[in-house]
């Protein structure tokens, strides 16, 4: 079953930390999904958030398109 996604291996994305409440992007290092039902898709990056540098995982859904930036 090929799952498709809105975002590769080394494009950047944006989201917002709630945390932090700031706009955060990075460079997608790897497409994580799970085919079964829903497709659940998360983008794997590392960052900095928070004044630590982090893995995350930014789910498909949390992503800021780039008209809305």
């Amino acid at each position: 079953m090929v799952v498709e996604t809105k975002y590769k291996i080394g494009d950047t994305i944006h989201w917002y930390c709630d945390i932090d409440n700031e706009i955060h992007h990075a460079k997608v290092l790897f497409v994580n999904y799970a085919g079964a039902g829903y497709p659940d898709i998360n983008y794997e990056v590392e960052t900095v958030c928070c004044g630590e540098s982090k893995t995350l995982f930014i789910d498909e859904n949390d992503i800021l398109e780039q008209d809305c930036i």
